[in-house]
Formats: C-alpha cells, sequence, structure tokens
C-alpha cells in the first residue's frame, strides 16, 4: 500500500472510541480498541457490545541470560472511565468501582499505541521506552470482496512482530489468554497437528443446543507452552496467579484439569487458558508470531420472540456450522491457508486505498463495510443473509432485514452481489404475501410468520428497484426469469383492490393513499421521495418484462411509470426542490384509512389520535412543502442502477443543491432538535427535512425531521458527486467522517437507531459515482466517467471480480485482481471498444481515449 493518509493513523484522544471489528460475514465477532484490547466479543449469536470475554488479551516478556528484563499486557493506556465503565458483573466493576478489571489497567502495560485503522486491516504499534524492543500487532480476518465463504470465516486473525532494538540477544515469550466465553466449567483440550498448536475451550456441562459451542485459540509457533487452565479459585486468584506465573523468567507451568469445577466464579467469570510462543530475537533482528482466535456456536435462539413457533422459541443454525465442525476446524483451514487468505484481503485493502478517490470517499467506504463484520448480519445454514437494522448492547436492533432501511446500503450488492441475491429470494420465496405485497421484515425462522405490519411503500419499491441491479450487475437473465412471477405481483399490489392502503388504483404512476415508510409512519397523498421510489420500480419492472417475455405488461408499465415521471416533474417542483402535494387540513384524506385492516406504524392503536390534530386542525407526521434531503430517493437508486433520468435533469440538479443548500449545516450550534441526537454543537451534518423561508412547517411533521443520518448523508452526497456537484457532495462526506474521528466516536461504528447500522453503507454509492461506474453485465458492458479530469486510477468491483481502472493520458487500462469478469466492451469517457474475452486475475484490457 501507498504512504498512509494520517487521518488513518490514530494517537492519543484519537484511539479513545476505537473498536474496529474483526470476524467473519454473518458469523459474530469480537473488535480491537484503540489501545489494543479485545472487546465487544459477539461470538454467541447476538450483539454483545462494551463486554469482555473474561481478560483474554495478549501479553509479552522479554528475558536475557535468564533473567527477566520485563512483561507487559499488549495495551495500551486504559480507554474507560476511570469511576467506571459498563459491564455485566454486580460487583467489582461498572460505575463507583473504578477502571474495569476485565482491561487490565491493573497490570502492566504500554505507555502509548499507534492505530492503523485501514479496513479491513488494523495495526497496532506500542510504545514504552523501558520495554527491550519494539512490538506491533496486526488484526485482520479474511475480507475477500465476491468470496463469501472464505470472508465468512469465524475468526480473527493476529501477526505479532517484534524487534530487538538492543545489543545483546533477547528471548520473548508471547502469550496469547483466551475465556472460556460465557462458560465457568470448562474442559480445555491441548493438541498438535500440522504444525498448528491449539487449544480448544468448551463447556463441560451438558447445554440446549442453542447454548452449545467452543473457541480456540492456536499459533504456528514452533516453540510454545500451553497453559491449559488458568487456577481455579475465587475473588482475582486467576490473574493473580497468571500474572505472577508469566511476568517471571523461564516457562509457564502445564496446568491440566480432568475433573469439572465444582465452584462457581464469584464474579462470573469463565475459565482461561493460554498459549504462548517462545522466540529468540537477535540484535536488530525482526521476528513475526502469527496467532488466531476462532468460534463456533452453530444454533442461535430467536430470543427476541419467546414461543413463536408452536409455542417454542425458534431456533437457526448458522452457515458457518455447514462448513466448519468447530472452532479447531476453522483455525486448521485458517493456518493452512493464512497466506491465501491474507494476500487478497490486504489486495483490496491496497487496492482500495492506493486508489485516485478522494480521502474522504476512502474513509466513508471503509468506516462503514465494516458493518458486514458484525452482530448486525447473520448467514442462515443455506448461505441466506439475514441482518437487523443494527444494534443495542446485547441484542439486535430492529430485526428482519427491513427492506426500507437496506434500500440505502449499497455496499453488499457490488462486493458480495451473491449474498445480496439472498436478500431478493428470501424476500420473494418467504416474505410476500398472497396480494403480491411484501412484509417489510423477514421472521425466522423463514417461512414461519409474516410481519404484522403493512407493506411500506419505499421497501416494497425498492425490492423491485434491487432486483433489476442485482440482475444487471450478475447478468444472469434465467434468474431474473424465476423470479418474475413474483415481481410482476409486487408491482400489481400498487393498484391491487387487495392493497388497503390504496396506493394507486387507477394506475396514475403516482401513490395517492396511505404509504408507510422508512421514518416509522405514514405520508398521505402526492408526495416526490415515495413516488419516485414508485417511478423507478415502474421504469426497472418495464425493462426487466421484456426481458422475461411479458411484452404487454411490460408496455403498461412503460405508459404508468412515464405518467408518473410528467406528474413529477409538472406538479411536484416548486421551482426549488420536489415536494409533497397534500392539503393538511383535509381530514378526509386520512378519515377513509381509519379502519383499514393491518395495524398502522409504530402506534397500533387509535388511527385518527394518531394522524389528526384537533387542536391544530391538521394531519400529522407530514413534509407538506418541506425540503426533505430523500426528496427524490428513486432517481438516486435509478442513476446507480442504470435506468437513467426519469426526473428533468435540469430539476434534478437544481433540487440537490437546495437539498444541500437548505439541510446542510457546517455547524449546529442553536439548531433545536427534539429527537435523538447524532449530530450537536460544533459538529455539522445534513438534517432529514427543513422547511426554507417562505414555506409553513406542520404543527407535528414528520418524524425524525431534525435529526442528522448518515445513511441519508452519503446518499445525498453521492447523489450530488453523479450529477456533477462534487465540492458539495465531498463536503457533506467530509463534515460526517469528521464526527467518527476517534476522539468522538468510533470511526467503524456509525450509529442510527443502534451501533454499526446498516443504512450507513450507503457510503459505496460514492465510490461509483465518483469513477462514473455504469454496467449492464447481461450485455457484458462496463464503463467509467470519472469525476477527476486527467491521469488516475479507480476502485470497481461489480459481478464476479474486483480491480482498477485507470488511465495515463489517451491510455485506459481495466484490470482485474480477483475474480473474473466477463467484458463485452469497456467504454471510459465516452470512448468504447469491444473486448469480448473472459478476464481473469492478474488480466487486463486496454482502452485508447479517442482511438
Amino acid at each position: 500500500m501507498t504512504k498512509t493518509d494520517p487521518r488513518f493513523i490514530y494517537e492519543g484522544d484519537r484511539t479513545r472510541h476505537i473498536a474496529f471489528p474483526l470476524g467473519g460475514i454473518g458469523a459474530g465477532g469480537l473488535a480491537l480498541s484503540g489501545s489494543g484490547r479485545l472487546v465487544d466479543w459477539s461470538i454467541r449469536n447476538r450483539p454483545g457490545l462494551q463486554s469482555f470475554n473474561g481478560y483474554s488479551h495478549f501479553a509479552i516478556k522479554a528475558e536475557a541470560g535468564g533473567e527477566l528484563l520485563d512483561a507487559r499486557v499488549l495495551n495500551g493506556p486504559y480507554e474507560g472511565l476511570p469511576t467506571g465503565s459498563p459491564t455485566t458483573r454486580k460487583f467489582f466493576d461498572g460505575f463507583g468501582w473504578g477502571a474495569n478489571r476485565n482491561t487490565l489497567a491493573g497490570v502492566p502495560h504500554f505507555e502509548a499505541t499507534t492505530f492503523t485503522g485501514t479496513f479491513p486491516v488494523a495495526e497496532v504499534a506500542f510504545h514504552d521506552a523501558s520495554f527491550p524492543g519494539q512490538v506491533k500487532l496486526t488484526a485482520w480476518s479474511p475480507f475477500i470482496p465476491t468470496n463469501e465463504r472464505d470472508s465468512s470465516l469465524p475468526a480473527a486473525m493476529f501477526e505479532i512482530e517484534v524487534t530487538n532494538t538492543g545489543p545483546v540477544p533477547v528471548d520473548y515469550t508471547i502469550g496469547g489468554t483466551l475465556g472460556n466465553h460465557g462458560c465457568q466449567n470448562g474442559r480445555h483440550s491441548y493438541a498438535e497437528a500440522g504444525g498448528v498448536k491449539s487449544l480448544l475451550l468448551t463447556a463441560a456441562d451438558e447445554l440446549p443446543d442453542w447454548q452449545t459451542g467452543d473457541v480456540s485459540i492456536a499459533t504456528d509457533a514452533g516453540d510454545v507452552d500451553h497453559l491449559d487452565y488458568h487456577f481455579r479459585g475465587q475473588w482475582f486468584d486467576d490473574l493473580n496467579l497468571f500474572w505472577r506465573e508469566f511476568a517471571r523468567a523461564g516457562r509457564l507451568p502445564e496446568r491440566h484439569y480432568d475433573k469439572p469445577r465444582l465452584n462457581r466464579n464469584m464474579f462470573d467469570q469463565p475459565e482461561h487458558g493460554t498459549l504462548a510462543a517462545r522466540i529468540s530475537v537477535a540484535p536488530g533482528e525482526t521476528k513475526t508470531v502469527r496467532f488466531a482466535i476462532a468460534w463456533h456456536f452453530p444454533v442461535g435462539q430467536v430470543y427476541w420472540r419467546p414461543g413463536q413457533v408452536n409455542g417454542e422459541t425458534g431456533t437457526w443454525r448458522n452457515y458457518y456450522a455447514s462448513q466448519w465442525a468447530n472452532s479447531g476446524a476453522v483455525l486448521a483451514e485458517a493456518f493452512a491457508r493464512w497466506d491465501e487468505l491474507r494476500a487478497p484481503t490486504f489486495a483490496f485493502r491496497d487496492t482500495l486505498f492506493g486508489t485516485s478517490l478522494p480521502v474522504d470517499i476512502i474513509d466513508a467506504v471503509q468506516g462503514t463495510m465494516s458493518i458486514l463484520r458484525t452482530a448486525t448480519v447473520m448467514r442462515l445454514e443455506n448461505g441466506e443473509l439475514w441482518a437487523w437494522e443494527g444494534q443495542f448492547t446485547n441484542e439486535g436492533s430492529c430485526e428482519g432485514s427491513c427492506t426500507h432501511v437496506w434500500n440505502y446500503q449499497q455496499t453488499l450488492p457490488y462486493l458480495f452481489p451473491g449474498l445480496e441475491r439472498t436478500l431478493r429470494e428470501t424476500d420473494y420465496t418467504y416474505n410476500q404475501l398472497p396480494n403480491g405485497g411484501l412484509t417489510f421484515r423477514q421472521i425466522i425462522p423463514l417461512g414461519s410468520a409474516f410481519f404484522p405490519l403493512n407493506p411500506c411503500a419505499d421497501g416494497q419499491f425498492g425490492s423491485i428497484i434491487k432486483t433489476f441491479r442485482d440482475w444487471k450487475i450478475s447478468g444472469d437473465t434465467e434468474w431474473l426469469k424465476r423470479y418474475w412471477p413474483k415481481v410482476k405481483a409486487a408491482l400489481e399490489y400498487a393498484w391491487s383492490a387487495d392493497n388497503p392502503d390504496q396506493w394507486d388504483p387507477e394506475r396514475t404512476g403516482i401513490l395517492w393513499g396511505r404509504q408507510h415508510h422508512t421514518l416509522d409512519m405514514e405520508l398521505f397523498g402526492p408526495n416526490s421521495w415515495l413516488s419516485t421510489m414508485y417511478v423507478a420500480a415502474l421504469k426497472a419492472g418495464a425493462e426487466m418484462g421484456r426481458a422475461a417475455g411479458d411484452a404487454a405488461f411490460a408496455a403498461e408499465l412503460e405508459r404508468m411509470g412515464q405518467a408518473g415521471a410528467d406528474y413529477l416533474n409538472a406538479e411536484l417542483f416548486n421551482g426549488d426542490y420536489f415536494i409533497q402535494k397534500t392539503d393538511l387540513g383535509d381530514k378526509a384524506l386520512i378519515e377513509k384509512f381509519d379502519h383499514a385492516s393491518g395495524k398502522v406504524g409504530v402506534i397500533a392503536d387509535g388511527f385518527m389520535e394518531t394522524y389528526w390534530s384537533d387542536e391544530y386542525g391538521q394531519m400529522k407526521y407530514q413534509f407538506n412543502d418541506g425540503c426533505a434531503t430523500d426528496q427524490i430517493l428513486g432517481q438516486w437508486h435509478a442513476d446507480l442502477a442504470g435506468l437513467g433520468s426519469f426526473l428533468d435533469p435540469d430539476k434534478v440538479k437544481t433540487a440537490l443543491a437546495s437539498a444541500y443548500r437548505h439541510n446542510y449545516r457546517a455547524d449546529l450550534k442553536g439548531h433545536f432538535n427534539p429527537c435523538r441526537v447524532y449530530a450537536y454543537e460544533d459538529e455539522g451534518g445534513v438534517l432529514i427535512a427543513t422547511w426554507p423561508e417562505g414555506t409553513t412547517k406542520p404543527a407535528v411533521p414528520a418524524p425524525y425531521s431534525e435529526e442528522v443520518w448518515t445513511g441519508l448523508e452519503y446518499m445525498l452526497a453521492s447523489h450530488l458527486i453523479f450529477r456533477g456537484l462534487t465540492d458539495e457532495g465531498l463536503a457533506i462526506v467530509r463534515t460526517a467522517r469528521a464526527r467518527h474521528d476517534g476522539y468522538r466516536r468510533n470511526p467503524w461504528n456509525e450509529i442510527e437507531c443502534g451501533s454499526y447500522y446498516a443504512r450507513s453503507m450507503s457510503s459505496f454509492a460514492l465510490v461509483n459515482a465518483w469513477s462514473g461506474l455504469s454496467y449492464d453485465l447481461t450485455k457484458g458492458e462496463i464503463g467509467f466517467a470519472p469525476k477527476d479530469q486527467g491521469d488516475g486510477s479507480w476502485f470497481w468491483s461489480v459481478g464476479e471480480g474486483w480491480g482498477v481502472v485507470s488511465r495515463s493520458g489517451n491510455r485506459v487500462r481495466l484490470e482485474v485482481r480477483y475474480g473474473s469478469l466477463d467484458l463485452g466492451a469497456l467504454s471510459f469517457a465516452g470512448t468504447s471498444a469491444r473486448i469480448d474475452r473472459k478476464l481473469g486475475a492478474g488480466d487486463a484490457a486496454d482502452l485508447t481515449i479517442g482511438g
């Protein structure tokens, strides 16, 4: 990789909030703190934020001539609160108990760290003048775009590099200590096979299948000590005895218990074991030791819906359990294929960070794709992806791959398109009602129930648009034909007599009825936000219908889409931006839905009381003539997916510029926000909606209007860039990432309704907008129109491969760095050429501009 930009190098107070996710897609994981601590253990099929696995850690000691020179844990300064940080234990941790003991704040550690975070790789350099040598830890998990299996490995990989800076040889011991997660009565077994030494930790007790599993730690170092168990005692005996045994010259003892533990730990600590690698390092020499930690908890419990299936709480089985028998098998493969997994993971990092993309865009993309490594995402037994919106501390936030939230994310369809397609497949297979409506949350076990709320407009039409996008990314028309009847039914739902929300009964191409949406309430009457989603879905449906051989239906969709677009351009553009056109005083508009079937919104009772204010004589929770950041969301989707512009291009550009002018704030001093506060004071951001001078804000406007969401910020920024307003787009991105600088918030956790929130992965649209990516792999076509003028290089990922496209003078080269690309034609800035060959990794295609 080229020289690392300073913004990705964190020191001092900028390490305070860092938690860098490690783990596999849909496999859960843990995180590495800015000081090198192992935190946020989310490995048992649910989030575990702000948690520890006992005192799991890495440590190092140095000896020379049989004497101990130094010993300390591979941690930097304590990042928590001196009065007490979060804990699940009642005594001796938490507020009023001082620094959290599981952080090992009371154990000798290094004075400072330098954390370099370039997802998917993190590096921590440890600094202390009194330690005889230099130490650096590199942490990663396989993250290889288009390679879904290897990127789902439930493991964290560590490379610990030691340099002897002194004048004499030094013997170093690097110890990896692992807690038997959630288990106080453990069965620990040491094994050696194929040069790998491992310690597998599981429970000695019989447990339900959804609690059963194991964790492992392993190294392929040549000389290894194994302390199978730490001392079984009470109080602080285990850590006390371990540190005395570690921080002295010589080898670790081999402690093993053959009998179960009879007395539980009074502080709810798991049992621990340690592997220690011993190396001798000459003056000026550097050596590296490799460790890995893996977990394997095959069955998850639907803890948030107790008694759902036949009076019992449902379960699911993890995808990774179909690939690896236990955590020991995970580590056996990890070490056998270490270099094979490492090379493309680091190549992806180097490719992304080595391009000409603005550093603000790289920062946003690498800071949010980390979500795929966290407990926000699950993979079910057959590989299907299922997800939360985000995470609360120890449970998921808002279940079921919520369509209106996952509408925004653009990371998965380009980096892991096969996984993205599983969302379409499960949506149409398990989530579609007999009337064609798509419920917007998937219930697991898949097929066990429908989510009880009516379909939401943005989620319904987003699913259709994304089907079009995923078809064009894959080039697989047979896949499209297989699901076309389901897509057609989803389109027909908009005007179906069985649609209780009466979206468009007259087939006008505009939504008129009750429209549920991602702001968790309903809009009534024509509005550009949801009707642009409708029109984009109609346009996409017309193209898909023609490809599926349904010409007559496609023609009808084309007519409706054009009619809707004409109405949007003529009736919903106020000269400055696109609006909602409704009479807030028209009570009859909502009265007709008072007794409609189905629960509505977040409030199930009292429909009229919810949506009508007698005091103000107004409909509640609307935008009316306000300026919504999302006002032309459907056109954004259409631009990214290659559907073209159905709105007048000049009006689109004006509306985007107006959304920036009215809704972007360089700082939020004096801004009133009664809602959730994700940005404040000297921080800037983009508001959900504003009511500029000359407009009237409804007495009770749409919920969340005063909030700032990064998912919407990146959507607007990428659309601005796509339409040529690059300075405005980059200003938004820069402002959003300034809030996630390590000092204020975690750079790898953008929050909304919880941590690691999926909507923020709209950021990947910035990459495609900047490079001007276009694609249609049904024809093998890929093109670029970068916003940069002149020479440069740009990252791309589409279909089954990824790489870079670069320009030098009038020469353009497209390189495949991983996977493959069936390339029919390549275009760049208006020049195109036929290629007509399949490119594999290491292959390239050339184009002469103007040639």
